[in-house]
């Protein structure tokens, strides 16, 4: 009996030293983080890393390079702040007004996007891989060569946005407004665009391979040499389309409306066309091979 007593209280023991490890390590880690924030706002330092920072001013820093990675960023201010190349992953920056800025190359990689307005911001080459980006306005952004790999962009405003040569694999675009956009040898591979609004927008040389088109709206788009072998959705709108050269082998594409559509020298081999309306389109060269356009 005296042993297992012994034993239990030498478990305690370290137990209770563990404990204590861990408590102080939690205290300094805090005082470490409070210090840093306290530094930032009185500018001695651009880094401040999973600082709470939210309703912070930060008009006119420059915080080029900084990092600032999971910090709360909710309700702070940009006025005129530089953010070129700052690190901003896994930062929540849920409704921020960042119109007009300039954040080239910055990393927001993870960050929470929610609502914030990016409104002609340049976001170059910008890393926005798993950002959510849900409802986001992005009217009129630079995105060009940025990677927004499985970003969750779903009803965001993308409005003529620039995405030219940008990397939007698996990203989510369901009910997202892209009218206009540019997205010119963008890589949309396995992207959800179920719904999405893309009238007008400009895809050539895109890379669509394996998208969800589900009721996605490409009224008058150019597709030009657009590779979108494998696609699936149905009512896909193609109405006055441009899509010479492109190459939808082993799409399937049930009741899409193709009126209109220039469809010259595209690749149609083993596509599922079920119920698709091409009314007035144009087929001049275009492969069939076993394609079914069963009424």
């Amino acid at each position: 009996y005296s042993g297992w007593v012994w034993e239990e209280r030498v478990i305690w023991r370290r137990i209770s030293k563990v404990a204590l490890v861990w408590a102080m390590t939690c205290t300094n880690a805090g005082w470490v983080v409070a210090q840093d924030r306290s530094a930032f706002l009185t500018n001695q330092t651009i880094n401040c890393t999973r600082c709470v920072l939210s309703a912070a001013s930060l008009d006119r820093r420059d915080l080029t390079g900084a990092d600032l990675s999971g910090a709360d960023l909710r309700g702070a201010t940009f006025f005129h702040a530089i953010l070129r190349g700052a690190n901003l992953s896994g930062v929540n920056l849920a409704g921020a007004n960042l119109k007009r800025h300039d954040l080239s190359g910055a990393n927001l990689s993870g960050a929470n996007l929610q609502g914030a307005s990016f409104h002609r911001a340049i976001l170059r080459g910008a890393n926005l891989a798993d950002a959510d980006a849900r409802g986001a306005n992005l009217n009129l952004a630079l995105l060009t060569s940025a990677n927004l790999q499985r970003a969750n962009l779903a009803q965001a405003l993308l409005f003529q946005v620039d995405a030219s040569g940008a990397d939007l694999r698996q990203a989510k675009l369901s009910a997202a407004l892209m009218g206009g956009a540019r997205l010119l040898v963008a890589k949309l591979d396995g992207a959800d665009l179920t719904f999405a609004d893309l009238w007008e927008a400009r895809l050539t040389n895109a890379s669509l391979r394996g998208a969800i088109l589900t009721g996605v709206n490409l009224h008058a788009a150019t597709l030009l040499r657009a590779d979108m072998s494998g696609v699936s959705g149905e009512r896909t709108d193609f109405d006055q389309a441009i899509l010479r050269g492109a190459n939808l082998a082993d799409a399937v594409l049930h009741e899409a409306d193709f009126l209109q559509a220039d469809l010259t020298e595209a690749d149609l081999s083993r596509a599922d066309l079920r119920g698709s309306r091409l009314s007035a389109a144009k087929l001049f060269n275009t492969i069939q091979s076993e394609t079914n356009l069963q009424r």
